[in-house]
Formats: C-alpha cells, structure tokens, sequence
C-alpha cells in the first residue's frame, strides 16, 4: 500500500510541475512608446521633404519577438493622404527599412526583411515625411501594428501610437494672373540646364559652387526638391527614389545632403547615363524615367568613336552605380543612339 502512496504523491508532484512550467510560461510583450526626442508639435511648411516626424520606440520582453513589417497611420481619417511618402529608418545604423506607399494589395503595411528584437532589448525607429502640395489640416503620423515571421505573435502594449501633432499649410491656391497685352518674351534659361552644357551654364568647378565630389545635394523649396550627386565635370545623376538613395549608405543618409539654391543646382546638368561599375560592365545604359519613383534602363547600344561623335561629352555624363541599383530598374529595348536617351526634366 505506501508503494501505491508513494507512486501517487510522485505522480501529483509531477503533474504541479508540468502545470507550474506550461503556465510559468508568459508570451513576449511587445511595448510601443514615443521616444524621448520625438519631434515636438510644428507647423510643417509646404511640400517640405523629408521632414522628422515621429520616433518610436519598440521595447520587447519576456522573449525575443520576430517582425516583418509596420502599418503607417494616422490620428484622422484620411490623413495619409496629405503626404507623397512616409519613410521609416533604423536609427541604429541610418539605413532605410521602407516608405509608404508600397505597391502592394496593402499600402500602408511597410514591409522588410525579418528583425529580431531580443528579449530585454529595444529599438528605436525614425519616421520621416514628405508632403503632398494639397496637404491640410492637423495629423498625427505613427504605427498602427505590425506583422511577423511566424504564428507567435506577442502581446501588444502602446499601439496605436502616433507622433506629435503637425499642421499642416493648407491647399495653397496659387492666384491666376491677369493676362497681359504685352507678349511674355520665351527666353527662359531653365530648359537649357537640362539640353546645354555646364560650361555654357556657368559651370567652372565644383569648389567654386562650395561642393566636392561625393556630396549629395538638394534645393529644398524649390519646384525640384530632389537628390542629386554631381561630378567634377558640371554633371549631376538624379537618385530616382528614396529606395535608390538607400542603396548607398556610404553618403550618409538623407542627414548628409546639402542644402543648395536653385541657380547652383541648374548650374550641374543632369546626367541620365549609367554604367555598372561593381561588376566593371563596360556597357553604358540610358534611364527613361516613367513615373514620379519609376525608371526603365535601355542599353546605349551604339560605339564609343559614334557616341563621342554625337555627343562629345558622353563620357563625361556616365556615372557609375551598383549592382542593386542596376538590378531595381526593368530593362527596356535597346537605344541604338545617345541622342534618344532622354533628358530628365521634373
């Protein structure tokens, strides 16, 4: 009889411990909280680019948890739409981890390669913005939720969770002149920083324009706020998307840009021709831009004597770009000349 009792009271102990260990155990908790530096309440002028708006950060505990992926919000119905995109880095290393909108069946779900964020750890993400020209109103911009990698999911703590709030210009209604008698005379310069040359445009050096091989530049406020690189020669590439621009984290990031005034961004004309240099690929392409973030690249398929010929700066206009950036733009039908390589205009 005390076998069979001591059998009961080691079957009993065993069981406690079983139901002690499965109900010990607790799911990962994901917390979402504004950083302390988060940008305060500010009025954003218009179609400002790249302007901080929020940083969140993700503390995790009891478990390490998986992400893939961050819903973009708004406090308001429709607030997304009063921006072009919305940018989301890691401010661990400045690298982008994606922007709304995607061209997936969900815009708003900014998708990634997996992230692993280790029990007791945390990280913190940089939410930047650009607006839309019709942007209006008051809105508050953040995180929504999340996806993962797996079926574990954990419990969720702070979310939604929305930056400080912006306001926003409003529509701006441009006036519409009186017409005048006296005909407007077609002498503006602006086309020929696209179809001229530097040197006809003014262009001597880059120092004179207080710039240096490998700065990226931008004339924020100007009807063309994007990123360029310009070359010793006078020329400029355009980084097409914020996803491009990601691919070289060696220039530092959209915090390493310089601001420039229009007139010394026209001085540098743009270049739309690209050569693969991490795989030394002497093949020389032209980029046809297809939309606002889109381009398509078409193999300048010509010689180098009749290249030169039909334009005597060819080679001065090539710049050089990596194998992600050659491999992000579809390929188009081959170019058999350079003079229909088209010039970028915004």
């Amino acid at each position: 009889m005390r076998r069979y009792f001591v059998v009961f009271i080691f079957a009993v102990v065993f069981i406690s411990s079983v139901f002690s260990f499965v109900f010990g155990q607790q799911e990962p908790m994901l917390t979402v909280t504004l950083h302390s530096e988060t940008s305060v309440a500010k009025y954003i002028s218009a179609e400002a680019q790249y302007v901080d708006v929020a940083r969140i950060t993700l503390t995790v505990s009891g478990g390490d948890v998986y992400l893939n992926g961050i819903y973009v919000d708004a406090d308001v119905s429709g607030g997304l739409s009063n921006f072009t995109n919305i940018y989301i880095y890691d401010t661990e290393g400045s690298s982008l981890l994606g922007y709304y909108p995607n061209q997936s069946e969900n815009p708003n779900l900014v998708q990634f390669s997996n992230v692993i964020i280790g029990n007791g750890k945390s990280k913190t993400y940089l939410v930047k913005a650009s607006l839309a020209s019709s942007a209006a109103g008051n809105v508050r911009v953040g995180f929504s939720g999340f996806t993962y990698p797996t079926q574990a999911q954990p419990a969720l703590s702070g979310i939604p969770i929305y930056g400080n709030t912006m306001t926003l210009p409003g529509t701006v209604v441009t006036p519409i002149p009186t017409p005048s008698l006296t005909p407007t005379p077609l002498t503006s310069p602006e086309p020929l920083a696209e179809v001229g040359n530097p040197t006809s445009l003014g262009f001597t050096s880059l120092s004179a324009l207080n710039l240096r091989e490998g700065d990226t530049i931008s004339a924020p406020g100007s009807n063309d706020p994007d990123i360029y690189i310009p070359n010793e020669h006078g020329y400029k590439r355009l980084f097409l998307n914020p996803v491009i621009f990601g691919f070289y984290g060696h220039l530092g990031g959209f915090s390493a840009v310089k601001n420039t005034s229009s007139s010394t961004r026209d001085t540098l004309v743009t270049s739309g021709l690209f050569r693969n240099c991490e795989t030394d690929d002497q093949k020389v392409y032209g980029v046809e831009t297809t939309g606002e973030d889109t381009g398509v690249l078409h193999w300048v398929n010509t010689s180098g004597e009749q290249a030169v010929a039909d334009d005597a700066d060819f080679f001065k206009k090539v710049f050089c770009i990596n194998s992600n950036e050659f491999n992000w733009y579809q390929k188009g039908s081959d170019y058999t000349s350079v003079n229909q390589v088209p010039a970028y205009t915004r």
